[in-house]
């Protein structure tokens, strides 16, 4: 059963077809399979990107397995993928706001340390993107602890879990 679909726009059935799709997003990407409606009347166009937060989580992977620096695009690719603002990015990884925009510069670029594009790779790999983040409580890491201060765990249910710090 084929299910027409009509232009937004102007109401007019759209022409459908399937094929390879530019996917930028800051990244060269080529989509194959993926269908296009384009309306014939006012030329508007739509594109039909199913899973796509799927895709994401796979060209992220893709790019954090890939070997070399990281390019700018990369890296505000994987930032954003991640759920960061530039800020909070800085923030998490100790720099500042001007270091994150120089290292996603297109020119004149600033290469990324190591021990921050590793730290990158792996919440791209193995990390999930954050709807919401505390950032204070990865921040407060920051801070001197008291020398009184410990862990205190207990068994909930079978699952050991962080009861309180003494």
């Amino acid at each position: 059963m084929t299910v027409s679909v009509k232009c937004l726009e102007c109401g007019t059935p759209m022409e459908t077809s399937i094929g390879p799709y530019r996917y930028g997003r800051g990244i060269d990407v080529l989509l194959h399979g993926i269908e296009t409606r384009r309306c014939p009347e006012c030329g508007e166009e739509e594109v039909v990107i199913p899973k796509i937060e799927e895709l994401h989580r796979v060209i992220s992977h893709a790019i954090a397995r890939r070997s070399g620096q990281l390019k700018p695009r990369e890296i505000r690719f994987l930032r954003t993928y991640l759920g960061y603002s530039s800020v909070d990015f800085a923030n998490l990884l100790g720099v500042t706001p001007e270091t994150v925009s120089r290292w996603e510069r297109a020119n004149k670029p600033q290469q990324m340390g190591k021990p921050a594009e590793r730290l990158l790779r792996m919440l791209a790999r193995f990390g999930e993107p954050s709807r919401t983040y505390d950032l204070e409580a990865i921040l407060l890491s920051d801070s001197k602890p008291s020398e009184n201060e410990a862990f205190r765990f207990s068994r909930a249910g079978g699952d050991w879990e962080l009861s309180e710090f003494c």
